[in-house]
């Protein structure tokens, strides 16, 4: 039977602080990937709080599964950042995991072995995407020089996504990050208020974040993240140990099989789909609230030109010395 977290464990870890786990030595990166001697392969996947839901259905649903139990066993563990679960997976910790999209630019960059091999979550214009909130009084219109010189914009991390688009969006209308915008951070859960009480003046929000600064705040959307560079992207990617991938190519298969069966039936069946992982422990939120809140878009493809894209953009900006060699950062190979 496939290892499984349970639910007060799960629930322990979404609620954590974010104490990081301690980094190991980039050899204990490979780890086990035989299980310990077992015939069936055990993996080990770390992965996010949010926006990974037909990933987390294949633990909340094996049943619709043709090879999870079989073919390899899993074990998903929670890492409420993306720093986190590198650690981690540095420590040994780790065969797979997740990432946002330019994490795994920089884990690249950085010669990290893992090779991203599926997407999960994009931004898309016709799903959900994050917006930029502001107060209804703030003068601020949309993505232009007038609505964000002299301000302040707040993010949840420095280098991640968040700060890639609110850059991103500063640099559209001419305007230096740091210099004529300061960047802050903020946590998620606190943005709404953070903007409500001018602590900043704009801040980016997922969806559970966007509900609450709407309707318990009245802030208002004046740009999204797509409006920052003018295209659709890969938010989160999936991505296999790169030495796993060479000694265990059948199960990543067969993993990559059923993860695309999950994918497939979280977009046919949402909500049902968003009750089970609820049931799971995997979110926090009250259950048909959550199961109300907006989809991002879900495929098993990334949206590979646009990783090119970000690829040249943080590059632009300065976060890396040069692009990192495209080829060296995904595999699509194993792809259904």
């Amino acid at each position: 039977m496939p290892v499984r977290d349970t639910h007060a464990n799960r629930r322990d870890v979404l609620k954590a602080t974010g104490t990081a786990v301690a980094a190991g030595s980039l050899a204990g990166c490979l780890g086990s990937v035989t299980g310990g001697g077992s015939s069936t392969v055990s993996i080990t996947l770390g992965h996010g709080i949010a926006s990974e839901e037909p990933l987390w259905l294949m633990d909340a649903m094996p049943d619709i599964l043709d090879h999870w139990g079989s073919a390899y066993e899993a074990e998903f563990k929670a890492f409420p950042a993306n720093n986190q679960r590198l650690q981690a997976f540095q420590a040994g910790e780790l065969q797979a995991g997740t990432s946002a999209a330019v994490t795994a630019i920089f884990s690249t960059n950085k010669g990290l072995p893992l090779t991203v091999v599926a997407n999960i979550t994009q931004e898309r214009e016709d799903t959900f995407h994050e917006k930029f909130l502001a107060r209804p009084d703030s003068g601020m219109d949309g993505l232009n020089k007038e609505s964000l010189e002299g301000k302040k914009v707040g993010i949840c991390a420095f280098k991640s996504w968040c700060d890639l688009w609110a850059q991103s969006a500063i640099r559209e209308v001419g305007l230096v990050p740091d210099e004529d915008v300061e960047l802050v951070k903020v946590p998620f859960p606190s943005m709404g208020e953070a903007v409500s009480k001018g602590q900043v003046d704009t801040a980016i929000f997922p969806p559970v974040f966007e509900m609450l600064g709407k309707q318990k705040h009245g802030l208002k959307p004046i740009f999204s993240v797509i409006d920052t560079v003018g295209w659709e992207h890969d938010l989160m990617e999936l991505w296999f140990s790169t030495q796993f991938i060479e000694q265990n190519p059948d199960v990543v298969e067969k993993f990559l099989e059923d993860y695309s069966t999950a994918v497939d039936y979280y977009n046919q069946n949402t909500k049902e789909s968003k009750r089970a992982i609820h049931d799971a422990g995997y979110v926090q939120t009250p259950k048909e609230t959550y199961v109300s809140l907006p989809n991002y878009t879900h495929s098993v493809q990334p949206l590979t030109e646009s990783l090119k894209k970000i690829n040249q953009l943080v590059a632009d900006m300065g976060w890396i010395e040069e692009p990192v060699e495209i080829d060296n950062l995904y595999n699509l190979d194993y792809l259904p």
